[in-house]
């Protein structure tokens, strides 16, 4: 594998959706510019699967909002060599609505029977910091990145 399709993305263990997160969160640090914060709110999970699609392209899959018990929805389920990776993306609207997307997430990974999962979330406050959290959730580990 070369190109984009780095092997730094792939282990024997599946798809390192960790660095995909912390190498989306560096391109958005780049880049970004407070002109972008309108488009990010509408079109925030398209630049994020513009990111990923390179990375998995024809070798994983991901499904965008699929339909999931009591007609909930969740925003990306990435599938690679019969794994599944959930990434929840939110706004950052403060701790409260935070909690409420953690147990969003929580819900979702149990749907799959999984323990881990992934949180993007997209900050649009002035005073935004970049950063990264490893949180354990009820017995879940998510891993959020702020952008």
């Amino acid at each position: 594998m070369n190109g984009f399709r780095g092997p730094e993305f792939y282990s024997p263990e599946g798809l390192d959706v960790k660095l995909i997160l912390l190498r989306f969160q560096a391109f958005m640090k780049e880049h970004y510019s407070d002109r972008d914060a309108r488009f990010l709110e509408r079109e925030g999970r398209m630049l994020f699967l513009a990111y990923l699609r390179p990375i998995i392209n024809g070798l994983g899959f991901d499904f965008k909002e699929p339909n999931v018990s009591h007609e909930r929805r969740m925003d990306i389920v990435i599938t690679w060599q019969n794994k599944r990776y959930v990434v929840e993306l939110k706004i950052w609207y403060g701790p409260k609505y935070h909690q409420e997307g953690l147990e969003q997430l929580s819900d979702y990974l149990d749907i799959y029977s999984l323990k881990e999962g992934y949180l993007l979330i997209y900050d649009f406050n002035k005073s935004k910091v970049y950063k990264q959290e490893q949180i354990r959730f009820e017995d879940k580990q998510i891993f959020a990145v702020w952008v």
